[in-house]
């Protein structure tokens, strides 16, 4: 099977799985059990490199916003890139359409940089998030206007909850 690419947190993984063989992510072979609970819940048990064996309980629900899943109660955003699909994608392609800008984490907004209806840049900082004690700038996913701004100061929001949209 092809490898598929995971994005969790802002950082891309290269995931192998293969029918009967243990998941390899990055080049390393994972002790992982996995177990279907039932549809869209899996238990995971993992012994790490020292030896610790850890529970998971992972749970993907079609009525999560957004690419998310949900592990031991955290929400984690994701996503899944098949590189079959990004073989022939042209830039022009790729910027075509809205674009939504999603918390990467769960946190709480600090600052809106952006009203609606102003033209940005790509990269362009749009909002400022606080998680883990660090206050994180999000960038405009492309040039454009902002459509929709779903971001409000002091709001909490999850992880893969959408603050703007780029049109």
């Amino acid at each position: 099977m092809a490898p598929l690419w995971i994005e969790l947190n802002g950082k891309r993984h290269k995931v192998e799985l293969a029918e009967g063989a243990s998941p390899i992510v990055d080049g390393i072979p994972l002790d992982v059990d996995v177990q279907h609970l039932e549809p869209g819940v899996l238990s995971l048990l993992w012994t790490d490199p020292d030896g610790r064996t850890r529970s998971f309980r992972c749970i993907a629900d079609a009525d999560l916003d957004g690419d998310l899943v949900v592990v031991n109660g955290e929400r984690i955003a994701y996503a899944v890139y098949d590189p079959r699909s990004l073989r022939s994608t042209s830039a022009t392609a790729s910027e075509s359409g809205p674009k939504p800008l999603k918390a990467p984490m769960p946190g709480r907004i600090v600052r809106v940089l952006v009203e609606p209806g102003e033209k940005v840049t790509a990269g362009q900082g749009c909002v400022v998030m606080e998680a883990m004690k660090m206050q994180n700038e999000l960038k405009a996913p492309r040039a454009g206007v902002v459509a929709k701004l779903a971001a409000k100061v002091g709001e909490t929001v999850a992880a893969g909850a959408v603050l703007l949209v780029v049109e």
